[in-house]
Formats: structure tokens, C-alpha cells, sequence
């Protein structure tokens, strides 16, 4: 009997936290073959929160970058910046015939909270992107973003998360996907539809 009541409270905290967050769109990254959720949830007070799903070390782990509906403009920015870097040094690169470099972007992101679920949700608050430009083995021009992230809750558990840009297409995909008015649209969309049936 105990067991059964368990199951059935943790069932119903994992839909209050499926519920809460909802699918609004995806997007793909080459690096990985890969395809990503974007989700967002919406506030009391209007604001919302978008989840980015990214790699994480172990294969079966999800895990999302957090970013507040307040930050997420410079958020964008940042991410500019990054991707045309990415395509300036790429340029040199190429023009220039370099063949290994390993060099950080002085990209300026707000501070985020990484999320990731393996037998529950563990997070890491306050969370910096550094992106580093590469150029792999294979002669691919690529832009990394990794962390190692150390759950609030317990030092002793960590993961690393990976991020991996390996084509201007993909950033100008993920940025174009980020745009505010367009998630709190869909949001509202989403809570309307909701809200016909109460």
C-alpha cells in the first residue's frame, strides 16, 4: 500500500511539472544529429520561463538551460555576437589556411540555471555560458558551450551539459525561435485554449 501511494504522489508531481512547462517549438544541431525541445511556462505575473533542451553527459539525462522571459533579449544578443564570430573567425580560418585553433568568445550571456533530470530534477543556479570557437580533426568549424554543473541540493552530484553549434544555419534557427513576442504568444494561445474548458 505505501508503495502504491508513492507512485502515485510522484506521478502526480512529474505531471504538475509537465504541465506546467509546454512544448513550443524544437530545433536541430548537426554536431549531435539531433533534434531539441524548446519549452516555455508562463507566470503568475505574466513573465515566462523558456527551456532550452540541451546534451547532457550520460545519454539518457535531460537537461535544459533556463533563462527568465527578462533576460531572454540579452540572452539573443549574446548569442549573436557568438554567431558572428563564429562566422568572422571561420573566414580567417579558412582564408588563412589554420587547421587547429581552440580560442574563447568574449560573449557577455546572462547568467541561467541549468536543469537536468536523471532519477529527479536536479538544478544549478546562476550558471555562466563561455562559448569557445574550434576547429576539429575533421576540419569543422564548430562553437562550444560546456559546463560542469553541480546540483544546488548535493555537491556530490554533477553533469556536464553540452551545447554544440556547428553551422551559422543553427544559430540563426535558435535565435530566430527565441523571439519574445512569439513565446508569450504562444503561451497566451496555449492558457486560452485552457481555459475554455474550465
Amino acid at each position: 500500500m505505501k508503495t502504491k501511494f508513492t507512485i502515485f504522489t510522484l506521478l502526480i508531481l512529474v505531471s504538475s511539472i509537465l504541465k506546467a512547462q509546454e512544448v513550443i517549438d524544437n530545433y536541430t544541431m548537426s554536431y549531435f544529429n539531433k533534434s531539441y525541445d524548446i519549452e516555455a511556462s508562463k507566470e503568475k505575473n505574466g513573465d515566462f520561463t523558456v527551456y532550452i533542451q540541451v546534451s547532457a553527459e550520460r545519454v539518457s539525462t535531460k537537461a535544459n538551460y533556463m533563462i527568465k522571459s527578462d533576460r531572454l533579449n540579452e540572452f539573443k544578443e549574446a548569442l549573436l555576437f557568438t554567431r558572428d564570430k563564429y562566422l568572422e573567425w571561420a573566414k580567417i580560418a579558412k582564408d588563412n589556411n589554420v587547421t587547429d585553433m581552440t580560442k574563447n568568445i568574449d560573449a557577455k550571456f546572462p547568467n541561467i540555471d541549468i536543469a537536468w533530470l536523471s532519477s529527479k530534477w536536479f538544478f544549478s543556479f546562476g550558471e555562466k555560458l563561455s562559448p569557445t570557437f574550434m576547429i576539429l580533426k575533421n576540419g569543422q568549424f564548430v562553437v562550444s558551450f560546456v559546463n560542469k554543473n553541480t546540483a544546488s541540493s548535493n555537491r556530490y552530484i554533477d553533469e556536464t551539459t553540452y551545447w554544440v553549434f556547428a553551422d551559422v544555419k543553427e544559430f540563426d534557427e535558435v535565435i530566430q525561435k527565441l523571439d519574445y513576442d512569439k513565446i508569450k504568444g504562444k503561451l497566451e494561445k496555449i492558457e486560452n485554449k485552457a481555459n475554455l474548458f474550465k
